[in-house]
C-alpha cells in the first residue's frame, strides 16, 4: 500500500512541476540592400518667370536627375523606388525616362545590372502650374524616396 501511495506522490509531484513551453522563432528572409550612391540630390530649376506660368498647365523646362545604387549583392535582382512628398501652390512633375509621370505614392522598378551590380533610375522634374496664375516666390519641395529590394 505504501508503494502505491509513494508512486502516486511521485507522479503528482512530477505533474505539478510540468509546464507547457512554447518556443517561437521569428525571422525574415530579405534581399540585402544596395549602396545608395545618390544620397541627396538637389535640382535647381533656376529663375522661372511668372508670365511663363500664367496659363493652366504651363510648366518650366525639364531638368534631369538620376538616383544611382551600387554594390548590389548577388541575389538582389530588382530595385523598386517609391516617391512621396508634399508641395504647395505650384506642383512639381516627376517623370521617368520614358515620360511616364510618377505621382505621389507611385513606384517604379528596375532590373539590377549583374555585371556592374548597380541600378539606375533616370528621372526628370519640372515645375507645373496646374491652375495657372503663378505668383512670385520661391519653390522648394522634398520628394521622399523609399527603396525596396527583391
Amino acid at each position: 500500500m505504501w508503494g502505491w501511495l509513494l508512486a502516486g506522490l511521485l507522479t503528482a509531484s512530477a505533474s505539478l512541476r510540468a509546464a507547457d513551453v512554447t518556443l517561437t522563432v521569428n525571422g525574415k528572409v530579405v534581399a540585402r540592400p544596395c549602396t545608395v550612391s545618390t544620397v541627396n540630390a538637389t535640382v535647381e530649376l533656376g529663375d522661372l518667370y511668372t508670365f511663363s506660368l500664367l496659363g493652366a498647365g504651363s510648366a518650366s523646362a525639364w531638368h534631369s536627375v538620376a538616383l544611382d545604387l551600387s554594390n548590389c549583392p548577388l541575389g538582389t535582382s530588382r530595385v523598386k523606388v517609391t516617391f512621396s512628398g508634399t508641395a504647395g501652390n505650384i506642383q512639381l512633375e516627376l517623370q521617368n525616362e520614358d515620360g511616364t509621370t510618377l505621382n505621389n505614392g507611385s513606384s517604379q522598378s528596375v532590373q539590377v545590372d549583374e555585371a556592374s551590380q548597380s541600378a539606375r533610375f533616370p528621372l526628370q522634374v519640372r515645375a507645373l502650374s496646374v491652375n495657372g496664375g503663378a505668383t512670385q516666390g520661391t519653390i522648394q519641395a522634398v520628394i521622399n524616396v523609399t527603396y525596396t529590394y527583391a
